[in-house]
């Protein structure tokens, strides 16, 4: 038994390896004849952490899993099987259309700093919800006008210094958010990105609304005070 166990290993090992070094030895030998080495930097790089992870784990069990085959001692025995297997599983990820085409993109797009909200609204959008919010008393007119509500929707954060001064309680502006969310679906306002990495949402008193406050807003008051007149707003748009 500890015999075809340690061989079952060995050949997973192989496996693993030669896997690995299939494609590797076609870049080195491209990349030697001066030919395009079809690298893909942003594929192959957390493809080798993958790797050396899941190699990590199938060396540091190794020894272990003979160790505990002979006698059998259950717990260690199959808790270091499952951690071999684990690194086969991490290894091997690296090589399905999921880990390139979903995998790789999220981490990406979460990876890459944000600077704007992305916002699909046509400036027409905005000058409309401008005048509701307005015509609501709403939001502060002297210390924002129509120019700075653009700017900040439309441009990058760190290029301008307007700010939306809003007349709105915490559950207000929170429900404002969601309202926007739902009416403008493309784009990549978060709540925090919002009320806290845009430094541009400002309360009746100039202060940043406090981001734990909104943050739980909706569940303590899912219908804010200006519920309904926010809601004609954004249906108006």
């Amino acid at each position: 038994m500890p015999d075809f166990i340690k061989y079952l290993l060995l050949a997973s090992f192989a496996y693993v390896y030669v896997r690995l070094l299939i494609p590797y030895i076609g870049f080195f030998a491209r990349y030697m004849f001066n030919e395009s080495t079809q690298w893909d930097k942003y594929i192959e790089k957390p493809r080798l952490v993958f790797y050396g992870i899941g190699l990590l784990l199938m060396h540091s069990s190794y020894s272990s899993i003979l160790e505990y085959s002979e006698p059998l001692r259950g717990f260690f025995f199959y808790a270091n099987c499952l951690m071999f297997i684990g690194g086969i599983a991490m290894s091997q990820i690296t090589w399905s259309k999921r880990f390139k085409n979903v995998f790789i993109p999220k981490i990406q797009e979460k990876l890459k700093k944000k600077n704007n909200f992305s916002l699909s609204a046509t400036n027409d959008q905005l000058k409309e919800m401008y005048r509701g919010l307005v015509n609501y008393d709403m939001i502060i007119t002297e210390k924002t006008d129509k120019d700075d509500f653009i700017k900040v929707f439309k441009e990058d954060w760190y290029t301008h210094r307007s700010k939306i001064h809003f007349k709105l309680d915490a559950p207000s502006c929170r429900e404002f958010y969601e309202l926007f969310k739902v009416v403008f679906p493309k784009n990549s306002m978060s709540v925090i990105d919002f009320f806290k990495r845009s430094d541009t949402i400002r309360r009746e008193d100039g202060k940043p609304y406090k981001y734990s406050t909104v943050k739980d807003a909706k569940s303590r008051t899912p219908i804010s005070k200006k519920s309904e007149e926010l809601k004609v707003i954004f249906s108006r748009l």
